[in-house]
């Protein structure tokens, strides 16, 4: 299983790399959208700086969008990581529904498995193997489109059951599973990265728009054709970029945060139905079990028989 497993983990960076590339192409649209709703200019240009100050219009207004280069790219960076949340929103709304799925897969299929051994029927295991585990309607179950493209809960069954030697032991299962968990972890909260990164540069790109707009402020009155009373209130807009842009970069931070938080929370309750509803109930422990107990199943029985005989042959004597 060490082929698939490394497989799976293959086909996992690829579809967050697919992701980066998503949100890279969203950007576009929801920068549009963000500039639309944010790209206002300061209006009453004639006001008292303390009087812009203390109105939410001068905050909220990006009067430096219009100037330099660089008011595209910040506003595409932001459109990316706006994206980029909202994708990641949806992706983990899909993940938590695909779980149901398989929850309710894992209930129906195993509802007939006993739970400890079975009181009077110890041979009900070598009876009918597949009692132990119905593998081929799980694999079924985990096959089914579209889940089996983007749930993981039905990638993670389908590496569970599957197995070309026969029924897969618990013993063989837990390893399977503890792999995929770390596989899980570590590519879920990596996938991160990149996102950090590209909020970490917002606040660098508003840096540099705000210093070129301060420059483009400072040159008339270097000039001398403009006093620094008329044109405060442009003097002070002049920071609104970096300071937007840092708080854009705070509110990216805490959607993040959360949203990494409640992924956490959904790779934990998958863990957790792993082992309660599937590998807590299988009862083989290895991968020889089966063998051992109808060597040993025939092995008394042999013994049983050869009793008999001898309390025939005893019997017959007495006569």
């Amino acid at each position: 299983m060490e082929y698939g497993i490394r497989r799976y983990e293959a086909s996992q960076r690829l579809w967050w790399f697919a992701f980066l590339l998503l949100c890279l192409l969203c950007g576009f649209p929801a920068s549009a959208r963000l500039q639309s709703w944010f790209g206002r200019s300061l209006a009453g240009g004639s006001l008292k700086p303390k009087e812009a100050l203390q109105g939410a219009d001068f905050w909220l207004s990006t009067p430096w969008a219009s100037q330099g280069l660089l008011a595209s790219a910040v506003f595409y960076l932001a459109g990316v990581l706006f994206a980029c949340l909202l994708l990641r929103t949806l992706w983990l709304g899909f993940q938590i529904a695909g779980t149901f799925v398989v929850a309710k897969a894992l209930k129906r299929h195993l509802s007939a498995l006993p739970k400890g051994p079975m009181p009077g029927r110890p041979e009900w295991l070598m009876d009918n193997p597949t009692k132990a585990l119905p593998g081929d309607r799980l694999a079924r179950e985990a096959s089914r489109l579209p889940w089996s493209l983007f749930s993981l809960a039905h990638k993670r069954l389908r590496l569970l059951v599957s197995n070309g030697r026969g029924i897969p032991s618990s013993d063989e299962m837990v390893q399977r599973e503890q792999r995929l968990e770390g596989v899980d972890w570590h590519l879920v909260g990596s996938s991160w990265d990149a996102f950090r990164s590209l909020s970490r540069a917002l606040p660098l790109l508003g840096f540099v728009q705000s210093a070129w707009v301060f420059y483009l402020w400072l040159q008339p009155i270097l000039d001398g054709t403009q006093d620094v009373g008329s044109t405060a209130v442009a003097g002070v807009a002049s920071l609104l970029a970096l300071v937007q842009t840092v708080g854009a970069a705070l509110a990216f931070g805490v959607g993040s945060g959360f949203l990494s938080r409640l992924e956490n929370l959904y790779l934990s309750r998958l863990d957790g139905l792993f082992y309660d509803q599937l590998l807590a109930r299988v009862p083989l422990h290895n991968a020889d079990t089966l063998l051992i107990l109808k060597t040993l199943a025939d092995h008394f029985r042999d013994i049983q028989e050869r009793l008999k005989r001898l309390e025939q042959a005893v019997t017959r004597e007495r006569v």
